[in-house]
């Protein structure tokens, strides 16, 4: 059995009480959290869900799986996803991307990124990658000992790195990719490198995978910052740049008294990303020499990444998240999801018995999620980490949260707009606009089971068409970057 990560919020299985910071936190943070709970101060240590594998990997076993957990690799999710007839409709795999840069923005940076993406390329056999790394605020010195609290928070944020640029360029290997490091993870400081990227062009689409809940905010949307950052995701959808944005991996709570909202996915200019727990399909009998060995593999079927709602993880004590997805308290409901009703869900206790649905409604406010993506780490994709001065296993991890979905979104539109020569901007109302037929033709999956309660807790329950829990679905790429381009 892989041992469990000591990187993550917690010791699995442990409920704990989490003071939410009032910046911006990685959007993976793995955590079994008091969803009711107060939030003040500083986070001491927001980092992805991941699960630690090994330094190497060579036991022979069935695809897809590292001990009780499953993990894919690049090629299984190119699989599952339906990515191979976008690749051939761009002249092949090597080409995804070409043109295109995805512009990703994180905190405090990684020594190790190019390195690892290097070791993470050999591993998987993938073409080297165009890496740019761009500290408009300078790159700041890590403290990498481990023994303080913005020492941990650094650390974390090289995880959240690796997984961004890792599997963005593993979707899309032609793609440039500049990474723009904020240099901490203070509201302000991420306003300072979006500005940079829109002031300097970097490129049309944009990976967010972090995320503060509103109930967080101090002294609310009349902050400057908060003004600032909206002129800047006004401005950049004006110019045709697409915008993905994690809501998240705390449940609809995110930890707050009541339903939170994510920001920036709440932002009616950024495509919310949800989560899924994503299950796929190997022949019978199959076996692999490494699980870094990939298998042919093809869609199965997925529900709402809720961890609470998987009997072998809570049996296990493997709990590692919920995705988000919450209506806005501070922007309205945008014309897109005028005509979309959300369903209310709780749970009084510890188990599934518990929980019960309410009334279906209109939500006032936008709901942060808009489409999804596989985030389980039961079901995570495997990739490789190392800092070096750390005290943090170097090796191969299963990285998952609604951090995995941002990236892999930014390199499906990156080869959607290589495919259609032009820049789709907040392409969001045109997914809404399409509706059903998206279902119809296999574009998109409807994800209709689960839900982003804890329990106890409150959230959304996934249904038949648009939902909180994971907004639209999930891509079958090679049919949507065609339908979209």
């Amino acid at each position: 059995m892989p041992r469990r990560s000591v990187s993550t919020y917690l010791g699995l299985g442990v409920v704990v009480a989490l003071m939410l910071n009032v910046g911006f936190v990685s959007g993976s943070a793995g955590a079994v959290l008091t969803a009711a709970g107060s939030v003040a101060g500083l986070v001491e240590h927001p980092t992805l869900a991941e699960e630690f594998v090994g330094p190497s990997i060579g036991t022979a076993g069935t695809p897809g799986s590292c001990g009780i957990l499953q993990c894919y690799t690049p090629q299984e999710i190119q699989d599952g996803y339906g990515y191979t007839s976008a690749y051939a409709a761009v002249h092949g795999y090597a080409n995804a991307g070409a043109g295109q840069t995805i512009v990703i923005f994180d905190a405090f940076g990684d020594p190790d990124v190019a390195s690892n993406l290097a070791t993470f390329d050999a591993t998987f056999g993938l073409p080297a990658a165009h890496l740019n790394v761009i500290c408009p605020s300078g790159c700041p010195t890590l403290d990498l000992s481990g023994d303080t609290n913005e020492s941990l928070d650094e650390i974390s944020w090289t995880s959240e790195i690796t997984l961004d640029t890792q599997y963005s360029h593993a979707m899309a290997p032609a793609a440039t990719i500049d990474l723009v490091v904020a240099y901490n993870d203070s509201n302000q400081e991420f306003v300072v490198a979006e500005q940079y990227a829109l002031t300097h062009h970097l490129g049309y689409i944009w990976s967010q995978s972090f995320g503060s809940p509103e109930c967080s905010f101090a002294p609310g949307p009349s902050s400057p910052w908060f003004q600032q950052n909206n002129q800047i995701y006004q401005e950049a959808a004006s110019q045709g740049i697409t915008i993905f944005a994690s809501a998240g991996d705390l449940g609809a709570q995110f930890t707050c008294p009541t339903n939170s909202a994510s920001y920036p996915a709440d932002n009616p200019n950024n495509i919310g990303v949800a989560g899924t727990y994503l299950d796929l399909n190997f022949r019978s009998g199959a076996s692999v020499a490494s699980p870094l060995d990939s298998a042919p593999a093809s869609y199965g079927h997925e529900t709402t990444w809720n961890d609470f709602e998987n009997a072998t993880l809570v049996a296990d004590g493997y709990i590692f998240g919920v995705t988000g997805g919450a209506p806005s308290d501070y922007f309205a409901a945008p014309q897109d999801q005028a005509s979309a009703r959300i369903t209310p869900y709780t749970c009084l206790g510890t188990t599934p018995a518990s929980c019960f649905a309410g009334r279906s409604y209109h939500s006032a406010g936008r709901v942060d999620t808009d489409v999804a993506y596989d985030a389980g780490v039961d079901g995570g994709v495997l990739g490789y980490y190392n800092v070096t001065g750390s005290a943090q296993a170097a090796g191969y991890y299963i990285f998952g949260g609604t951090s995995a979905g941002s990236p892999q979104w930014a390199a499906i539109t990156a080869i959607a707009d290589q495919l259609g020569h032009t820049h789709l901007g907040n392409f969001a109302p045109t997914l809404y606009a399409l509706g059903a037929r998206l279902y119809a033709i296999g574009a998109l999956h409807d994800i209709a089971v689960g839900s982003n309660a804890f329990e106890p807790g409150t959230g959304f329950l996934a249904t038949s068409g648009y939902d909180a829990a994971s907004g639209l679905g999930t891509p079958n790429v090679g049919v949507l970057v065609q339908t979209l381009a």
